[in-house]
């Protein structure tokens, strides 16, 4: 049971970040200098500080010699980690958006929307028919199949940043794609699944069109405007923090529209890098996401590895075969998507293997999944075990094959 954050102490959470960013950034060094990505560093320390690692011996005492030593309540999985986590996430898809060209964005519009179908076609159908060569209902693979669909686009950001690589065309594509997959995952799983009626279906659809034409194209006209009455306040750092509330209204009403809040943080870093003024706030924007906030989320993801739900060969080869389809159908579904926007088989690839990560969304979905009853059981305790190693394998390997990927930048 998780731990809301009235129950533990400031100072505990201030020792958890301490550990966290001190452990994230030691390990994260760790890895450059061995030439891999420092992210995979980061979500190590968390490995490390969660419930397996010193997380065992939070809140224990140990007898020491003549003395007792009591170990702190070291929850990286607690409520209260939690939210600082999201904003980390927030944090670097909100910079990921500063840090791009809207027309460039514009450019890649196919190639957009080609890879994020063909990403979700492809893993919908093989997860289906795996499922249901295992003995599920073809209604139990729907619901595996669309837990594979959205892309998490997280961690792909971070390494194409680390790379220099965010703002060309294939890094373009694979955050359109990411976007769009997102959506188009809500949409599938709120309808095909019957969670929602066709009227409900119909609202959110509307919600989002009204999210993205107000948010995303008027801001876009407005956001000089905004920034000028931003500037009137005479306060240090009055601009940043102008920009910062603007960034977090922007997630907070992508969530109330039924967009996930990154979308709402990208979309926002879309509007407001597109202002002359921006420049004034993007360096302090990056002090605090990247300081603070940014490798928080990677040590949560870390933290939340549970490697005792496999302890069943059936559940582990069921997971390991859900887990090589998802991987092989975003490859290859996002490959034909991007052959058909144009893009050339090297560039097709890399984005395919940039869609790999799943996270949050195929939770979301499995957990819904649970809570609506549409899973039960033994199924139900099946599917959320293989969700969880399933997010773990493919948030881990994805640094590692977007690296080789942009090994030779032609």
């Amino acid at each position: 049971m998780k731990t809301t954050a009235s129950e533990i102490d400031i100072f505990e959470i201030i020792l958890l970040i301490a550990l966290a960013l001190i452990f994230a950034r030691l390990l994260g060094f760790l890895f450059e200098r061995f030439k891999q990505p420092a992210v995979i560093g980061e979500i190590c320390a968390g490995l490390l500080l969660g419930g397996f690692g010193l997380g065992l011996f939070a809140g224990k005492t140990v007898p020491f010699f003549l003395w007792e030593i009591s170990f702190p309540h070291l929850q990286y999985t607690s409520e209260a980690f939690e939210v600082l986590a999201q904003l980390g996430i927030l944090f670097l898809m909100f910079l990921s958006g500063l840090e791009i060209t809207f027309s460039n964005l514009k450019k890649v519009q196919k190639p957009s929307i080609y890879v994020a179908v063909g990403g979700v076609i492809a893993p919908l159908l093989f997860g289906m028919l795996v499922s249901h060569s295992f003995g599920f209902s073809w209604h139990i693979g729907l619901v595996i199949g669309l837990i594979l669909v959205a892309t998490s686009v997280g961690i792909p950001v971070r390494v194409l940043m680390d790379l220099n690589v965010l703002n060309t065309e294939v890094g373009l594509t694979i955050l359109g794609a990411a976007v769009i997959d997102d959506v188009l995952a809500i949409i599938l799983f709120v309808s095909v699944l019957g969670v929602a009626t066709p009227m409900d279906v119909t609202i959110l659809g509307i919600k989002i069109v009204i999210y993205f034409i107000l948010f995303l194209f008027v801001g876009l006209k407005i956001i000089d405007k905004l920034f000028h009455i931003g500037e009137k306040i005479q306060l240090p750092k009055a601009l940043l923090s102008f920009s910062l509330a603007l960034f977090l209204l922007y997630s907070y009403f992508a969530y109330q529209s039924g967009i996930a809040g990154i979308t709402g943080a990208f979309v926002a870093g879309i509007v407001i890098g597109r202002s002359m003024k921006s420049k004034k706030i993007i360096e302090d924007i990056k002090t605090i996401g990247y300081g603070l906030f940014i490798p928080l989320f990677f040590v949560w993801v870390g933290a939340n590895v549970d490697p005792t739900v496999f302890t069943s060969f059936t559940v582990i080869a069921f997971a390991l075969s859900i887990i090589i389809v998802s991987i092989i159908g975003k490859i290859i579904g996002c490959w034909i998507g991007g052959k058909l926007a144009g893009l050339t088989s090297r560039h097709s690839l890399r984005a395919g293997i940039g869609m790999i990560p799943r996270l949050e969304m195929a939770l979301i979905i499995a957990g819904a999944a649970v809570a609506q009853g549409v899973l039960i059981g033994e199924t139900a305790t099946q599917i959320l075990a293989t969700t969880v190693l399933l997010t773990l394998v493919t948030t881990l390997i994805t640094p590692f094959l977007l690296k080789a990927a942009f090994k030779y930048r032609y």
